[in-house]
């Protein structure tokens, strides 16, 4: 009897224990600074360009043609925009990727897309390319016009 008094008399303590902190007062910090004040001030830098520095022109980059990235393993496949590289995506394998050609790193593929139930989108497509030399053209480096402020 007296092991049954205990054991019910532990479990109120134990009860109003855990009920305590729910009835704690909240935590008011006061008043808040904004994040942009404790941003650093990025400064503006002038560029001063000579004739010898070179550019690379805007262009359109290809739809649905990558570059494979260095990032990709078994499970993943990393696409760089082709021919600009700016763009990157990674995306999931599919259990069996059809590949024609090579899908090695550094080469020019155009890949094909599975729409899953979910939304999501697997590469389950891989085909090597070769890039169009009117493309590549396009992105070549140029030299920067001479620019005198008058």
């Amino acid at each position: 009897m007296k092991k049954l008094f205990l054991f019910v008399f532990a479990i109120i303590i134990s009860s109003m224990g855990t009920m305590s902190c729910r009835f704690a007062k909240e935590d008011n910090p006061g008043d808040t600074v904004a994040a942009s004040v404790f941003e650093p001030v990025e400064p503006k830098v002038r560029i001063q360009q000579d004739s010898t520095h070179t550019t690379l022109t805007e262009g359109r980059d290809s739809i649905g043609i990558y570059y494979i990235g260095e990032a990709s393993n078994k499970s993943q496949l990393q696409l760089l925009s082709y021919p600009s590289r700016r763009d990157t995506t990674s995306y999931f394998k599919a259990h069996h990727v059809k590949v024609k050609g090579s899908a090695q790193i550094g080469n020019v593929v155009r890949i094909g897309f599975f729409l899953l139930p979910s939304g999501d989108s697997i590469v389950n497509r891989v085909e090597q390319i070769k890039p169009s030399a009117t493309t590549s053209k396009s992105y070549k480096l140029h030299q920067a016009p001479d620019r005198t402020e008058e």
